[in-house]
């Protein structure tokens, strides 16, 4: 279409110099007729000349060539300005120049690589997303911003918020990876194909872009939502529960860091998650501490007397086995002094002797029996006789 616009110029402006030329000579004032002829070239060129000042100007163009390249674009489609998108930014000429589709906009290409998808915005109020590929876009359209379809990793040093008892408590060195939404349900496979290596949905580019967050500094970036999501997820877990559930959970309960890991990947986390437009691939909750050192002494004393505790039962335990051990003994001789007594005594009546033997032999055994029962009752050397 420029270049149509051109021919018509030149045709028009071929035509008044001929006119020109044929009838100045039949008009009053014969002669010096090739004068006029370069009146209309000079007040074309002047007329462009005036544009690309003012395209300059209107665009705060960095020199006159670069107004003058954008009208030559504008009006006659000639050098269309092509602007490099890799590693999800624009790429800079090899002579550092500013590119006319960064500084105004349409008319020109784009040279999307594989990996980088841009979404553009029209005067229109239309949008469009292009993948990779060589892409036109017209004068009315304008790069809005350019994404990395790669995946990233982000790191969180520190979430600070309240548990429910009231006490401070510190999540140190969260870690997470992340991609724009490919729109596949679940994490089989990432979703990838030999075919299309880098998947997303139009709508989580739309998502990324314009659903960001606005803070006293300005626009954010669009990872700066996942950071919130992130962020708002674990200290809405903190303000949930307690500080000892949190900072030295019981071994029997379920450890706080997977339920929080549950909460990302739930059905909740996810649509928070895709309303910024990103897939959640992958975190680590890192850990949870508390500033407050009462309550890490606290803790020390209750683990001591916890296991100071344990100790004295396992040493009373021990004990009491040890004197049911030895009752257990003294019951056992005493058993085999009767025994052998009843023994003695068979033996004896077997034999026929006299009661008086018989009545010694019994005398002399019960002796014994109390003698043994004496010895097991007193006391070890140095200790105090029982009352």
């Amino acid at each position: 279409m420029g270049i149509l616009w051109l021919l018509v110029l030149l045709a028009a402006t071929v035509v008044f110099t001929l006119l020109d030329i044929v009838l100045f000579p039949l008009s009053t004032l014969p002669g010096m007729s090739w004068r006029y002829w370069l009146i209309p070239p000079v007040i074309l060129v002047l007329l462009l000349l005036v544009g690309a000042r003012f395209t300059q100007l209107a665009y705060s163009l960095a020199d006159l060539r670069s107004g003058w390249h954008y009208l030559m674009a504008s009006l006659f489609s000639f050098n269309y300005p092509i602007l490099v998108i890799a590693d999800g930014k624009p790429q800079v000429d090899s002579l550092g120049e500013p590119n006319l589709i960064q500084s105004v906009g349409g008319p020109g290409y784009l040279h999307i690589h594989p990996g980088n998808v841009v979404l553009i915005e029209g005067l229109d109020n239309r949008i469009r997303v292009l993948g990779a590929g060589r892409h036109f876009i017209t004068y009315l359209e304008r790069v809005k911003e350019v994404l990395s379809l790669e995946e990233r990793y982000a790191q969180v040093e520190k979430i600070a918020a309240t548990s429910r008892d009231g006490l401070e408590v510190v999540a140190r060195d969260i870690r997470y990876r992340y991609r724009l939404d490919s729109g596949k349900p679940g994490d089989s496979g990432l979703g990838r194909t030999p075919e299309n290596p880098y998947p997303y949905t139009e709508q989580a580019v739309i998502q990324a872009v314009y659903n960001r967050t606005l803070d006293a500094t300005g626009l954010g970036e669009w990872h700066t939502g996942v950071n919130t999501v992130v962020e708002s997820l674990i200290a809405d877990y903190i303000r949930q529960n307690l500080v000892d559930h949190l900072t030295a959970p019981i071994i029997e309960s379920e450890d706080p860091r997977g339920r929080i890991l549950k909460q990302f990947f739930s059905d909740t986390g996810r649509t928070r998650f895709r309303e910024k437009g990103v897939e959640l691939l992958w975190i680590d909750i890192g850990h949870f501490e508390t500033l407050e050192k009462e309550v890490a002494e606290q803790r020390v004393n209750t683990w001591q007397a916890r296991w100071m505790g344990n100790a004295t039962i396992m040493r009373a335990y021990g004990e009491s086995q040890s004197l049911a051990y030895e009752e257990m003994g003294r019951a056992e001789a005493q058993a085999e002094m009767l025994m052998s007594i009843v023994h003695g005594l068979e033996d004896v009546a077997a034999k026929g002797e006299p009661r008086q033997n018989i009545r010694a032999l019994y005398l002399a055994r019960i002796a014994q029996l109390l003698d043994v029962m004496g010895r097991q009752q007193s006391p070890p050397p140095g200790e105090p006789a029982p009352e």
